[in-house]
C-alpha cells in the first residue's frame, strides 16, 4: 500500500488534482526558484580595470598550468581558453573554460601583453591609445 503524506492529500486533494498542480508549474520544476549561481563556478571574467591609462583583466587560473592556457585576439575580440585533462588509475577528469571580452576602441592592441603570477593570477593588459586630437591652426590666405 502506498501512503502519501502531503498537505494536498491531507486536505482532500485527489491524485488527479495533485498532478494537475504539478503540470501547471506550482510544484515543478523544483529548480525554477533555485539559486543558479551555485551551479556556475564563474560567470564573470574576473577583475577588470578600465581607466584613462590602461585596460587590464585579471583572472584566476590557479587550477591550470601555463601550457594549458591559450590567449588569442581577433580584431577587438580577446579570447582566453583553458583546457586540462587528468588521467589516473582511478579515473579521468577534464576541466575547461572559455572567456571572451570585446576590447574598447581606445585600447592599443599592438601593446597587449600577459603574465601569470606565482599564485595563478593571469594578468592581461594594454595601455590606452594616446589621445590623437590636436588643434589645427588656421592660416589667413590673402587672395589677389
Amino acid at each position: 500500500m502506498l501512503l502519501l503524506r502531503s498537505p494536498f492529500f491531507n486536505n482532500g486533494c485527489s491524485m488527479d488534482q495533485f498532478f494537475d498542480e504539478m503540470t501547471r508549474g506550482s510544484l515543478l520544476p523544483y529548480w525554477r526558484d533555485a539559486d543558479h549561481n551555485s551551479f556556475n563556478f564563474s560567470d564573470t571574467i574576473g577583475e577588470i580595470t578600465n581607466d584613462e591609462n590602461k585596460y587590464a583583466i585579471q583572472l584566476d587560473i590557479s587550477h591550470f598550468k601555463p601550457e594549458d592556457i591559450k590567449i588569442e585576439i581577433n580584431g577587438r575580440e580577446l579570447r582566453i581558453e583553458g583546457s586540462q585533462e587528468t588521467k589516473t588509475e582511478h579515473g579521468y577528469s577534464k576541466r575547461s573554460f572559455s572567456k571572451m571580452v570585446l576590447l574598447p576602441e581606445d585600447v592599443d592592441l599592438a601593446a597587449l601583453k600577459s603574465a601569470i603570477s606565482n599564485d595563478g593570477k593571469l594578468q592581461i593588459e594594454a595601455p590606452k591609445s594616446a589621445n590623437t586630437s590636436r588643434s589645427i591652426p588656421i592660416k589667413f590666405v590673402n587672395k589677389h
